[in-house]
C-alpha cells in the first residue's frame, strides 16, 4: 500500500521536468514523465523500506515520508508562473526533500501514527511547500539589483525628442469641469488615438472574453479583436500612425498559465482590422501593459520572466514582412513588487512607473531619462492612471483610495499576485483627478458625482489639455466618460 501512495505523491515531480527543458515536449510525453516520476518515487519507497529494520511500522513510516513528494505541487505552480528561481531549482529542491524524507523514514523507530497522522503529514507537506515558495519568491526578488540609471543612448534620445516637440499655448482652467458626458456604459483602460477624438478601450464582448474596442465620435463602439483568440486587453494606439498595441493571453497553457504577449494590429478600417494581429514579444512569462515610447519606434512594457517584474523598452524592427524587437533595455525593476509603466510624456522627459501589488493602488515614481532624476509621486495610482498633453507640459493623474481586505496584502507580494491569471480588479473607491504642470502648478479638479461613481481604470488627456477621457469601475459596473474643462487661453 505504501508503494501506491509513494507513486501518487511523487507523480507531481514529473510536472516539473518539462518546465526545465528548452523545448517543452508534447502532452503525451508529459504524461509519460508523470508516470515515470511516480514509478521513481515508488522505487525509492521500496528501497527505504528494505534499508530499514523489520519494525512492524516501517511501511507506515515510509508512507509518511513519501508524502514529501507533494512539495512538488506548489513548486510546479511557482515554476509554471515563472516565480522565483528557474524551474530546475524547484525540481532539485523537491527531489532532495523527497529523498531526505524517505531516508528519515528508513531510520525511524518510534511507533507510527494512524491514518490521521498520514493525512496531517500530507497536508503539512503542501502547506510547508507553499510557504517556502512565498519566502523564496520574495527573497529572490530582493536579491535583484535596484532600477538602473538611464544609459547614454536613452539620455541622448530624450534630449533629442524634447528639442523637437513644439510647446502649445498654456491654458488656464477652472477647477470645476464644464461638462461630463458618458461615452459608453461599459469598458475600461481608455486611450485616445492620434486625432484626439478616437477612443480605444477594453470591454467584455458577447462571448464573455475581454476585447479591444474602438469608439469614433457619434458612432457605436466597434469590437476590434473579437475575431482573435483569447482575451485581448489594454489597447495603446501609435502616437502618429495607425497601429495599436494590446496584450493577450491566447498563448497561455498548463505549462505557463500566466503567459501573456504583446501584439500589434492595424487600426484602420470601418468594421475591424484588415489583417490579423502580429506578435511582438516572444520571451516566456508575462508581457503586458504595453505602449509606444515617445519616438513611436519603440515599445515599453512590463515583463515578468526570470522570476521578477521589470519595465523594458525595445525598438520595433521590421524586415521580410515580419516584426522583431531589439535587445531590450531595462527601465525599472520591481524586485519583489509588481511594476508597470503608466505613461511616458511626448517630450520624453517624464516616464512614470507604478510599484506595488495589483490588487491595491500603486505607488509611483517619475523618472527624467535625460537627467536621471527620480521623483516619487503620490500613491493611489492604477495602471493607465497617468496621461500627458501633446507637448508633455501637463500631466493628468487619476488616483483613488484603497478599499477591501486585498489592500492589506503587502507590496512585497506583488510579484506573486500579478502572476495569477484573473487576479481581479483593484480594491479601491472614488476618483480624484489632478492636472500637474512642469512649472510645479497643480490643479485639483472637483468632479462632483463622478468622483464617487467608482475608481479609475485609466485616463487619457486631450492633446491640448482642455479635457480628458476617464474610465471608471464601481458598484454599477464600468463606464467611460468625457470630461471637458472650463479653460481659457
Amino acid at each position: 500500500m505504501f508503494r501506491l501512495w509513494a507513486f501518487v505523491a511523487s507523480a507531481p515531480l514529473g510536472l516539473l521536468v518539462p518546465l526545465t527543458l528548452p523545448r517543452p515536449p508534447g502532452d503525451l510525453a508529459c504524461l509519460g514523465l508523470v508516470v515515470a516520476a511516480g514509478a521513481l518515487g515508488a522505487a525509492l519507497a521500496s528501497l527505504a523500506a528494505r534499508l530499514g529494520d523489520d519494525a512492524p511500522d516501517r511501511a507506515a513510516h515510509v508512507a509518511r515520508g513519501a508524502s514529501a513528494g507533494l512539495v512538488a505541487v506548489p513548486a510546479w505552480a511557482a515554476a509554471a508562473l515563472r516565480l522565483g528561481p528557474p524551474a530546475w531549482v524547484w525540481l532539485a529542491l523537491s527531489v532532495v526533500a523527497l529523498a531526505f524524507a524517505l531516508w528519515r523514514a528508513s531510520r525511524a523507530s518510534e511507533p507510527a501514527s494512524g491514518a490521521g497522522g498520514q493525512v496531517t503529514r500530507a497536508l503539512g507537506a503542501l502547506l510547508l511547500s507553499a510557504a517556502t515558495v512565498v519566502v523564496f519568491a520574495v527573497g529572490y526578488g530582493w536579491l535583484s539589483p535596484a532600477s538602473p540609471e538611464p544609459d547614454e543612448t536613452l539620455r541622448a534620445a530624450a534630449f533629442d525628442i524634447d528639442s523637437r516637440v513644439p510647446l502649445r499655448a498654456a491654458k488656464h482652467c477652472a477647477p470645476r469641469p464644464a461638462g461630463v458626458v458618458a461615452l459608453t456604459e461599459r469598458g475600461a483602460a481608455p486611450r485616445l488615438g492620434r486625432d484626439g477624438a478616437t477612443v480605444w478601450f477594453e470591454a467584455r464582448a458577447d462571448d464573455g472574453r475581454i476585447q479591444v474596442h474602438r469608439l469614433e465620435p457619434g458612432a457605436a463602439p466597434v469590437c476590434w479583436t473579437c475575431r482573435e483568440p483569447g482575451n485581448n486587453r489594454r489597447p495603446a494606439p501609435h502616437p502618429t500612425g495607425s497601429n495599436v498595441l494590446f496584450d493577450t493571453d491566447r498563448f497561455a497553457s498548463w505549462r505557463s498559465p500566466a503567459e501573456t504577449e504583446v501584439m500589434v494590429v492595424n487600426g484602420r478600417g470601418a468594421d475591424g482590422p484588415r489583417h490579423p494581429a502580429r506578435r511582438l514579444t516572444l520571451s516566456p512569462g508575462p508581457d503586458d501593459h504595453a505602449f509606444y515610447d515617445p519616438s513611436g519606434s519603440g515599445l515599453v512594457w512590463s515583463h515578468g520572466g526570470g522570476g521578477r517584474f521589470e519595465v523594458r523598452r525595445a525598438s520595433i524592427l521590421s524586415g521580410h514582412g515580419g516584426l522583431l524587437l531589439s535587445q531590450p533595455l531595462t527601465l525599472f525593476r520591481g524586485r519583489s513588487a509588481w511594476v508597470a509603466a503608466l505613461a511616458w510624456s511626448p517630450d520624453a522627459r517624464s516616464l512614470v512607473g507604478g510599484f506595488g501589488q495589483p490588487l491595491a493602488p500603486l505607488a509611483g515614481v517619475r523618472l527624467d531619462p535625460a537627467s536621471g532624476e527620480r521623483r516619487h509621486t503620490p500613491g493611489g495610482l492604477v495602471a493607465g492612471s497617468v496621461s500627458f498633453s501633446a507637448d508633455g507640459r501637463v500631466m493628468a493623474v487619476a488616483s483613488t483610495r484603497e478599499r477591501g481586505a486585498a489592500r492589506l496584502l503587502p507590496g512585497a507580494l506583488g510579484n506573486l499576485i500579478a502572476r495569477w491569471p484573473g487576479h481581479g480588479a483593484v480594491g479601491a473607491e472614488g476618483t480624484q483627478v489632478a492636472l500637474n504642470e512642469t512649472d510645479g502648478a497643480q490643479l485639483e479638479l472637483e468632479l462632483g458625482d463622478a468622483a464617487s461613481w467608482g475608481a479609475p481604470t485609466g485616463i487619457a488627456l486631450l492633446p491640448d489639455a482642455s479635457g480628458f477621457v476617464l474610465g471608471q469601475r464601481g458598484a454599477a459596473g464600468e463606464r467611460i466618460v468625457r470630461v471637458d474643462l472650463d479653460c481659457a487661453p
